[in-house]
């Protein structure tokens, strides 16, 4: 199977051929919150993205695809206001660590600041989502 057809079939059943898509897919909306908040993301932020997810997950190649695809698919929905805003995605961010509150762990902050470039505006908006996510860390890590 093709790389792009295998990728968009384990995307359409991430449920049953990845394990813990959950918390894949935490870490996806994760990384699309600090990309979102860019007015027009491109593939800069991408290649570092894949920088990042290389150190994530070094040796499963399987699971460094499905991150990138899923963050490409959040940041297209909140592109294209898709049912899905950046506040949306916040929303179920916080829903998700107020369930899971071992998904805390899963935020390493210097990978999000990497991703953290921009205008003036655009890390303006980026900051916000960061303390955003400092403060459900600091919230859901309590409480655990």
């Amino acid at each position: 199977m093709s790389g792009k057809i295998k990728l968009r079939f384990l995307s359409a059943f991430r449920d049953f051929f990845i394990y813990h898509h959950k918390s894949l897919e935490f870490r996806a909306k994760i990384f699309a919150a600090i990309i979102s908040a860019k007015f027009d993301p491109d593939e800069d932020d991408f290649f570092i993205l894949n920088d990042i997810v290389n150190e994530i997950y070094e040796n499963d190649q399987t699971r460094k695809d499905f991150l990138i695809q899923t963050v490409r698919e959040y940041v297209a929905r909140v592109k294209r206001s898709d049912r899905i805003t950046l506040d949306t995605l916040l929303l179920s961010i916080d829903k998700d660590m107020k369930d899971h509150k071992r998904y805390a762990k899963k935020i390493d902050f210097s990978h999000l600041r990497r991703l953290m470039s921009g205008c003036e505006e655009e890390i303006l908006v980026q900051q916000r989502v960061y303390e955003f996510l400092i403060n459900e860390v600091k919230l859901y890590s309590q409480s655990a």
